[in-house]
């Protein structure tokens, strides 16, 4: 098979302007409010580029730090999005666990901060990958998601992991819950995001011996983009593999 699921890995963070904030007032010591925090975000990304993993952290430690000083203990339930749809459906997603009784227990209510606080513990997990600590970046991934769990690039990169790890289950579930919500992407990324899951179905099902499932996946792949190399060069070999049956 091709070099596996993920042969270059781009980070697609949507780190400007902040979302509306029910709730949430503009004190000076808000860190939603503060501009320097997505440029500490992008060192970190140049830094993971020039292979500085351990820096990276540091500075993403520093954004989560001010983050959870801040909101970690406020009543509402925090979530962050990245685009206008993601927030209204952790909204929505809100006001159903409310309604039914479920909601987190101790949380009043659920306001949507930007993403910046998700993306430095994406990015934290990121660096833990890139040094095989694969245990730290599982956290860290986890850790995102629970910011933001409907967002596709995290789920992916989470199903990547346990892929690697070959636990074909839990990379099939969130390789999934990613093609499910990859249309609430930021409008930049939800290509993207679509396919990198399709893609990484794709694998998991050559994995497990279901090659026509794999087939469609990467069908599908070709479909919405017919310049897909990667699927395609996939697909060549799902093929290959089917003819040899």
């Amino acid at each position: 098979m091709a070099s596996g699921i993920r042969l270059i890995f781009g980070f697609v963070f949507c780190i400007g302007a902040a979302l509306n904030l029910p709730g949430a007032d503009a004190a000076s010591d808000d860190p939603e409010k503060d501009p320097q925090l997505p440029k500490l975000l992008e060192e970190a990304r140049t830094l993971i580029d020039t292979k500085k993993p351990q820096a990276a952290i540091e500075k993403c430690e520093k954004v989560i730090a001010l983050f959870q000083e801040r909101y970690a203990k406020r009543k509402e339930k925090v979530y962050c999005a990245g685009s206008s749809a993601e927030n209204l459906g952790y909204l929505l997603k809100a006001a159903a666990a409310m309604n039914d009784g479920t909601f987190e227990k101790g949380k009043k209510n659920a306001i949507v901060l930007s993403p910046t606080w998700s993306s430095a513990y994406f990015m934290k997990g990121f660096a833990f990958e890139e040094m095989r600590k694969l245990a730290e970046a599982k956290s860290a991934f986890e850790q995102a998601l629970e910011l933001s769990p409907w967002n596709s690039q995290y789920l992916s990169e989470l199903a990547y992991l346990f892929a690697i790890q070959k636990n074909w289950a839990k990379a099939k579930e969130n390789y999934q819950a990613a093609e499910e919500h990859a249309p609430l992407s930021p409008d930049n990324s939800k290509a993207e995001n679509l396919a990198r899951a399709r893609r990484g179905l794709g694998y998991v099902f050559v994995e497990l011996g279901k090659l026509d499932e794999a087939e469609k996946k990467y069908q599908q792949c070709l479909k919405e983009n017919p310049k897909d190399t990667k699927a395609a060069a996939e697909l060549e070999y799902v093929r290959g593999l089917k003819a040899k049956r």
